[in-house]
């Protein structure tokens, strides 16, 4: 029996009532590759990562992360434990500070290397400085990069990534650019929706267009962007 793939999706629908917001998707990802969701504002981007990491309940279809569903128990649980999320708002608890959501979570998946390699990741991302900062206390970019550091200081076969750029400047996008290629270097596989193409140049392998929750394209990465490109679609191609 072969090892079960980071993630599988068949046949991924999520109604809204009447309103089809993703309808039939179909995606394997393996590890050490990433596939970039793109799409308009509405294309069913952030529907897509939502029902996979089981926030939200498929209306049809399946998700399995390491062949385990992460709408059923017990395997949720185990589906859970294989997935990183990072959503387009970071949920960060108000009472915590940057450093006590990096130890909360190392304490909560047996992350190894402790302090150090809490100090290390805070630094890296140039929060050591905001360590003992609650949430209301951080900006929009610092606060995103407490919920990158806490889906990287864990262990994980699938990092999510909703908009992962949204609130960075330049030099932090360019960090999580090195971030996630090492991720993927290490055998992560890597999911990610962006309006950012020039992002997605330096990490995706392959991609899916969405288009009001229907898949329009998909292929490697270079195909997809440039056929885009010939479109005249190319959102946030800075």
């Amino acid at each position: 029996m072969r090892d079960a793939l980071p993630l599988e999706v068949h046949g991924l629908t999520r109604r809204y009532g009447r309103l089809v917001g993703l309808h039939a998707l179909d995606l394997e990802l393996r590890g050490g590759e990433c596939v970039a969701l793109i799409g308009a504002n509405g294309s069913g981007k952030s529907t897509a990562v939502r029902t996979i990491a089981g926030l939200l309940e498929p209306s049809d279809g399946s998700v399995r992360i390491c062949g385990h569903d992460p709408h059923a128990e017990p395997g949720g649980e185990s589906a859970r434990a294989a997935l990183a999320l990072v959503p387009d708002a970071p949920l960060l608890y108000e009472d915590l500070t940057v450093r006590q959501h990096l130890e909360l979570v190392t304490l909560v998946y047996g992350a190894g290397g402790g302090d150090a390699r809490i100090d290390a990741l805070l630094e890296r991302l140039g929060l050591t400085a905001r360590a003992e900062f609650l949430p209301t206390e951080l900006s929009r970019g610092m606060r995103q990069k407490t919920g990158l550091a806490c889906a990287l200081i864990r262990p994980a076969a699938l990092l999510v990534l909703d908009e992962p750029v949204v609130g960075l400047d330049p030099p932090s996008q360019a960090l999580l650019v090195e971030l996630l290629l090492e991720a993927k270097a290490g055998g992560v596989a890597v999911l990610l929706t962006t309006h950012q193409m020039g992002f997605a140049d330096r990490v995706a392998d392959r991609a899916i267009v969405l288009a009001e929750g229907e898949m329009l394209d998909q292929g490697p990465w270079g195909e997809v962007r440039g056929r885009a490109a010939q479109r005249g679609w190319a959102p946030g191609d800075g």
